[in-house]
């Protein structure tokens, strides 16, 4: 089981890697709803969000323990966004740390992160019946990404950074 976490965390980040620039070769609305559209920490989040939701259900067909794989999942798509905001502005603004290696690092990190939480959560059997109440804040979470793609508030959080 660990061999597969790993590799399904290393093709997805791969996959999220190439996320980044999938807007930009081919910028259009449906494109739009997966890759980010500029470059604000918020649409960056989806390269978390996709490839680790496809990661999940890839692994989830070759398991019969599917309920406790998927709370695994789900519960790292709400942790990993959380960390990765808090990890980049605690970075920026406390330690004046930012730039590509740094946002790259941050992003590995994160994703790593994100499968060894679903890996031990899913291997310790006790968030296995919390599939269910998950699935609803990761649903909203997902839908607020695209949403705030097309009508994002005017919060530092969703603006370019200002170069």
């Amino acid at each position: 089981m660990k061999k597969r976490y790993l590799i399904a965390f290393l093709v997805a980040a791969a996959a999220g890697s190439a996320l980044h620039f999938f807007y930009e070769v081919l910028p259009n609305p449906l494109t739009a709803l997966i890759s980010p559209v500029n470059e604000s920490v918020w649409e960056h989040l989806k390269l978390l969000f996709w490839p680790t939701l496809c990661a999940a259900w890839v692994l989830s067909m070759a398991t019969a323990e599917k309920l406790r794989l998927w709370s695994g999942f789900l519960l790292a798509q709400l942790v990993m966004p959380v960390f990765l905001l808090c990890a980049y502005y605690l970075l920026k603004c406390v330690f004046h740390l930012e730039g590509l290696p740094v946002d790259l690092a941050l992003y590995f990190i994160t994703m790593a992160g994100g499968f060894l939480l679903a890996y031990l959560a899913a291997r310790s059997r006790k968030l296995e019946s919390a599939a269910p109440w998950l699935l609803l804040p990761v649903m909203l979470y997902g839908a607020s990404l695209i949403l705030f793609t097309f009508a994002a508030p005017p919060l530092p959080v969703f603006r370019p950074p200002m170069d």
